[in-house]
């Protein structure tokens, strides 16, 4: 089964490079699971140069919990709200 990935938010370490910090709304249909995932690449001094990269998951609740302030949160936010936004055409809760 698929798993189905938005981005969220992408913050560039500098300026050119593809080094930085990415978040992605996952939906993984083989779990099921709806979770935020952060992934990063990131060099430093400390790593002569060589480029550390890691992966985090947070369920929905704990990254509104703990990222609040970083550029993903609004997103993830937004993202939300538009899918589960009501429309005239094709409400969420049918009418009795």
């Amino acid at each position: 089964m698929p798993v189905f990935k938005r981005e969220l938010a992408f913050s560039a370490a500098r300026p050119g490079e593809n080094i930085g910090d990415w978040w992605h709304l996952v939906l993984d249909t083989d779990a099921p699971g709806l979770y935020v995932e952060h992934k990063w690449a990131h060099t430093t001094i400390h790593t002569n140069g060589q480029v550390a990269r890691g992966e985090e998951r947070f369920g929905i609740n704990d990254f509104l919990t703990l990222a609040v302030g970083k550029q993903a949160h609004p997103m993830l936010l937004n993202a939300l709200k538009e899918m589960f936004r009501e429309t005239e055409q094709n409400p969420m809760i049918p009418e009795a």
